[in-house]
């Protein structure tokens, strides 16, 4: 296990790097990586951890199977016309001999979509194995605060020195990736923060946790907080400062709930709000098929103009099924105008590119597991002892990563997407405690 342990703490390091080399010779390295670790963990796991392992990951297997099954059937040859994508038609036509057809437009592009996918899953399977163990839990989490924080000194650095690779005109996703990491930093130092106050006060002894040390981890936390929140407040768009501060809240409200004493019973309210959030969600999805797909690419910010309304064009024409996960930047050429500049560029948003991929069913699908993947951590740090900070940290990772799908396409970084799995497996692990604590 501390073979597989290090290398995530290898990945999560060398994250804040990725922002400027990450390319498909990354992802085969990612994916390689996964799956030793994976390996790894199979292999060198303790019995009493893998029991633990088993019961924590069981629902969310269940859920991430279901989304690999879908990507599996958009790649695959269909019997159902009416699932085709219409390219495929068109081909035939042209090429006047039958094509096994399927919904994505480019089962290349899939694949590789489902490989960075599976890779992602693994990486998440892997960080809830090695955080079983407290002192595991509590490194990952200093890691991913120095991340996080290294992103945002970056971010504040090119304000005053304008470095090139984060210049707008050269690659919007390093800008809105390391927006993504200042909004999941914010979060993990609150977490140090509160960790480093909650283990001074349950202290044993007067030297299990001297008073320099306490001062020292809480210095520290509040620093990388300042630093995260300030390279927000300055250079993230509005929704993506406010997605911040909504996950901020979740793990105040839950960390405030617990200080209070109020119980189990406040675990149904938040759930009810939860809820509440995802109806609201869901209502401002409906107004897609009101017309333009506003819902999507309302919030969409670092975007052209011009490729909002290409990505609005391409919304309109795609069918339920979608056109196959990693299939957008190649719809853009043909949906493009003449002086458009879209070469490379990303999706205005998450929300819109799953749309678009995966189909606005998908969407909807994936929007109900986050959910639930919500309620299982908020329920977490509601009934858990002491570590309740893991799942409410996960819980607030959740919020802001949901929310901020519909402001930017930051989950599709590699970047983000390790920092965020790193964070939920941390979550996960910990929403239920192995002992009576």
């Amino acid at each position: 296990m501390r073979t597989a342990y290090l290398l995530l703490l290898g990945l999560i390091g060398i994250s804040p790097a990725l922002l400027v080399v990450d390319g498909p010779m990354i992802h085969a390295l990612l994916v390689a990586c996964a799956a030793v670790a994976v390996a790894l963990v199979g292999a060198l796991i303790r019995p009493g951890e893998a029991g633990h392992l088993a019961s924590v990951i069981r629902p969310i297997a269940i859920i991430a199977a279901i989304l690999a099954g879908w990507l599996m059937v958009q790649m695959i040859p269909i019997p159902i016309k009416s699932w085709a994508h219409p390219i495929w038609a068109g081909a035939e036509t042209a090429l006047g001999t039958p094509i096994a057809s399927g919904i994505t437009i480019d089962p290349g592009a899939t694949l590789v979509a489902i490989c960075r996918y599976f890779s992602a899953i693994a990486i998440l399977f892997v960080a809830t194995a090695v955080t079983i163990d407290r002192m595991r839990a509590e490194r990952v989490l200093f890691w991913l605060v120095g991340a996080t924080t290294l992103a945002a000194v970056v971010q504040i650095i090119h304000g005053l020195v304008a470095f090139e690779f984060l210049d707008e005109a050269t690659d919007a996703r390093i800008r809105t990736s390391t927006t993504a990491l200042c909004a999941l930093g914010v979060i993990m130092a609150a977490t140090a923060a509160v960790r480093a106050i909650e283990r001074y006060e349950t202290r044993r002894t007067e030297t299990d946790v001297p008073f320099t040390e306490f001062a020292i981890a809480l210095s520290l936390a509040l620093v990388a907080f300042g630093i995260c929140s300030l390279s927000l407040a300055i250079f993230s768009p509005a929704p993506v400062t406010f997605a911040a501060a909504s996950g901020l809240a979740t793990v105040a409200i839950l960390m405030g709930i617990r200080r209070l004493g109020f119980g189990l019973w406040a675990g149904d309210t938040i759930a009810a709000m939860a809820i509440g959030i995802a109806i609201t969600i869901a209502i401002a999805i409906a107004e897609l098929h009101a017309g333009s797909g506003d819902a999507m690419l309302r919030y969409a910010s670092h975007s052209q103009s011009s490729l909002i309304s290409i990505t609005q064009r391409i919304i309109a024409d795609t069918g339920w099924p979608g056109t196959g996960a990693g299939t957008f930047e190649l719809l853009l050429p043909i949906y493009r105008d003449s002086s458009a500049v879209t070469v490379g560029m990303p999706a205005p948003t998450t929300a819109a590119q799953i749309a678009i991929e995966l189909g606005r069913p998908a969407l909807w699908a994936i929007l109900i597991m986050t959910i639930v993947v919500l309620f299982l951590l908020l329920r977490g740090a509601l009934q858990r002892g002491r570590d309740s900070f893991y799942p409410a940290a996960g819980a607030g990772c959740i919020v802001v990563l949901t929310l901020e799908a519909f402001c930017d396409a930051s989950l599709f970084s590699t970047t983000v997407v390790i920092c965020a799995v790193a964070a939920l497996g941390l979550g996960l692990a910990q929403r239920v405690s192995r002992t009576n604590q």
